[in-house]
């Protein structure tokens, strides 16, 4: 055989080696070795952590064997999970673990209840956040690699979000809630994402707990109690600390006080304000331009559409005219009347200050009815004599009338307000002071035979009958 020949054969059993070497190489998986983990491991001493317990002020935690920790090593997750082997405040974690090479010294994310963090479904309890949203993360240094036994130091977990319990009222009552919206800027929906965070309860309560982390900030929280819309926003900033726990009783508002007066037509037709007061009325239709109201009627109102009104009179009867609103065709009304005496503060304007202000307002419109889930507010606590008489006076289309919030009543100020309401049905009036001179005559005659009527705790000064109480009428407890 040639000496050629010899190198040729030489270099092709070479090539073949070497390319036999790197397909190997490149075919061998990574190294996957299972170790048995211990670590002495503390819940920490923030006031808000896992199985928790309220004692009204702060929040205590311990392990329970049947929880799971979970393992880091740099990016990737270990398979597995550490186990508490005793119930208490400190425990010793143990557990089977697969993943990368350990060794001595280096650092492992611990974290508990779940890999990922997710504030989203909640339930708004407790027992909810402990079992599914307080998580907790520790580093673990290692210390002992032994086959594959491993040690790390002792470590102490920290909370990774502020847990809030929200007490939610209307002012005066508890608010239960089907669901409560959390909105704030950096509001952490996950470990990566933000968003607002909505919490739906079981069954409706006024109590709701929530695990919230990463808020700073103002916070606006909206609720839905009874199929109507409330709201609420700090007036600062507020900071909830990871690791801590906030009791907070909010008044929550009913989001309608926002809303100007509006009628939604429920069919085809035509609406109307015949304005006698000494200001200028204004109106849009649904989310349009506020136009200046130069003629009464506004025409060809079709189903659906939204009249809202805003004006600048201090009184609507300022003589012996009374301004009147009418429809043609059947229509919701609701929202906050105050928008009649300003747009500007309306929302929190509770003082009426010219006698006689919406008095006969809408007598003897037949055509408005309550809708099912927005509200007609009469906010005003500072009344005026006869600022409602006659308001709605022959409005056979009303089931229900807006919340009387005044204490103080003044003279003639509810004098025949519902007077011949005959579906009316429901009447809440917080009133404890009722002698002012006429101030209740005639106003609920004619309404419904049955019906539900809730008064001021420990008001005992009602009669019954169409000067009061209605009679026939259930008073809850």
């Amino acid at each position: 055989m040639g000496i050629n020949r010899i190198f040729q054969q030489l270099f092709l059993l070479l090539t073949g080696f070497l390319l036999m070497a790197c397909s190997a190489s490149d075919e061998t998986p990574s190294p996957i070795h299972r170790y048995t983990l211990k670590v002495e491991a503390t819940k920490g001493s923030e006031e808000t952590m896992r199985t928790l317990t309220d004692d009204g002020s702060s929040l205590t935690a311990s392990w329970l064997t049947t929880e799971n920790v979970y393992v880091k090593k740099g990016g990737a997750w270990c398979s597995g999970s550490l186990q508490p082997q005793s119930d208490g405040v400190t425990a010793k974690l143990s557990g089977d673990i697969t993943g990368q090479i350990i060794n001595i010294g280096d650092d492992l994310t611990l974290q508990f209840p779940r890999q990922a963090i997710d504030y989203t479904g909640q339930l708004g309890t407790l027992a909810d956040i402990a079992a599914n949203f307080d998580y907790a993360t520790a580093t673990a240094k290692v210390t002992s690699v032994v086959g594959n036994q491993i040690s790390a130091d002792a470590v102490t977990f920290a909370n990774q979000q502020a847990i809030v319990k929200f007490t939610l009222t209307d002012g005066t009552d508890a608010l239960p809630v089907t669901s409560l919206t959390i909105s704030t800027a950096g509001l952490k929906t996950t470990d990566t994402t933000t968003g607002d965070i909505t919490i739906t309860p079981a069954s409706a309560t006024n109590e709701i707990w929530a695990a919230l982390s990463g808020v700073n900030g103002k916070i606006t929280l909206t609720a839905i109690s009874g199929g109507k819309t409330y709201t609420y926003t700090t007036a600062a900033s507020k900071t909830f600390a990871n690791g801590k726990y906030y009791a907070i009783t909010v008044k929550m508002k009913n989001a309608m006080l926002s809303q100007p007066l509006t009628l939604e037509a429920i069919e085809d037709g035509n609406i109307s304000f015949f304005n006698k007061s000494n200001g200028t009325v204004y109106f849009k239709r649904n989310d349009g331009e506020w136009i200046k109201l130069t003629e009464a009627t506004i025409n060809s109102v079709n189903a659906g559409t939204k009249i809202s009104f805003y004006g600048t009179g201090i009184s609507y009867s300022p003589g012996s005219e009374d301004s009147y609103i009418s429809c043609t065709g059947q229509c919701y009304v609701y929202g906050n009347i105050m928008s009649l005496l300003g747009l500007e503060g309306f929302s929190t304007n509770t003082i009426l200050t010219a006698d006689d202000t919406f008095r006969a307002l809408f007598k003897d419109n037949t055509h408005i009815q309550n809708h099912p889930t927005k509200d007609l507010l009469l906010p005003a606590t500072t009344l005026t004599q006869y600022c409602y008489s006659s308001m709605f006076k022959g409005c056979t289309g009303l089931t229900r009338a807006p919340v009387l919030p005044a204490q103080k009543l003044r003279g003639g100020c509810y004098q025949y307000m519902f007077n011949g309401c005959t579906k009316l049905a429901y009447i809440k009036c917080l009133a404890t002071n009722i002698t002012a001179t006429e101030c209740l005559n005639n106003w609920v005659e004619g309404v419904k035979s049955s019906g539900t009527f809730v008064k001021a705790s420990g008001m005992t000064d009602w009669g019954t009958g169409s000067n009061g109480i209605p009679s026939g009428w259930t008073i809850p407890e």
